[in-house]
């Protein structure tokens, strides 16, 4: 499953602008986390093969929501948060999502 979402800095930046541009209230740090958990979403659709967990935030962290409402897996940023660790490295941030997603799908 693919998604459009920003990969790097930039996209985030661009996003950002665009959508302000449209009279949305966002700052970088609501578009990192919204790639963050749209992306971890799709990891674990994937992983599922189909929509049977939802992913929602959990302070700092993702919660997984299985099918009957139970709190499912945890995942916890790398570093401080998952902003810091998308700065710090996107593609290794999208990296750990898609293997956590996968351990949450396996601990079904």
């Amino acid at each position: 499953m693919e998604i459009d979402v920003p990969v790097n800095m930039n996209e985030v930046e661009m996003a950002v602008s665009k959508r302000q541009e449209n009279g949305e209230d966002v700052t970088v740090e609501s578009i990192i986390k919204e790639t963050v958990l749209d992306s971890f979403q799709a990891y674990l659709d994937t992983a599922e093969e189909g929509h049977y967990d939802s992913a929602k935030w959990d302070g700092d962290n993702l919660k997984v929501i299985d099918i009957m409402g139970a709190d499912g897996a945890v995942v916890k940023p790398m570093t401080t948060d998952f902003v810091a660790d998308f700065k710090l490295n996107a593609d290794a941030l999208f990296f750990y999502l898609q293997d956590e997603a996968g351990k949450a799908a396996e601990g079904r």
